[in-house]
C-alpha cells in the first residue's frame, strides 16, 4: 500500500514544509517524535494530511528531551 498520508512543520515564520509520507497515524506520530529528536528538525508544530480524506491531524510538540517523554507520548495517542 503507498505512503497516503503526508507530514508537514509549519516553522515558526509560518512556512508549512513537507516532510515524510507514511502508510498509517501510528507510524506518523512515530515520526514526528523522530523528527523532534532529529538534528534535522525541532519539536514544534505539525499536521498530518490524509490524502484520501482530506482529513487534517494537528500535532503540536512544545519540547521533548533525548529521554522519552511519557507524558507527550500519551497526549499524541489520544489524539489518533
Amino acid at each position: 500500500m503507498p505512503p497516503s498520508l503526508d507530514i508537514f512543520k509549519i516553522d515558526p515564520g509560518g512556512r508549512v514544509l513537507w516532510r515524510a509520507a507514511v502508510e498509517t497515524f501510528v507510524a506518523a506520530k512515530a515520526r514526528i517524535l523522530k523528527l523532534t529528536l532529529s538534528s534535522l528538525s525541532s519539536p514544534g508544530e505539525y499536521f498530518i494530511l490524509d490524502r484520501d480524506t482530506g482529513r487534517r491531524v494537528l500535532v503540536m510538540l512544545l519540547g521533548i528531551s533525548r529521554e522519552t517523554n511519557l507524558a507527550t507520548k500519551r497526549s499524541l495517542r489520544r489524539e489518533a
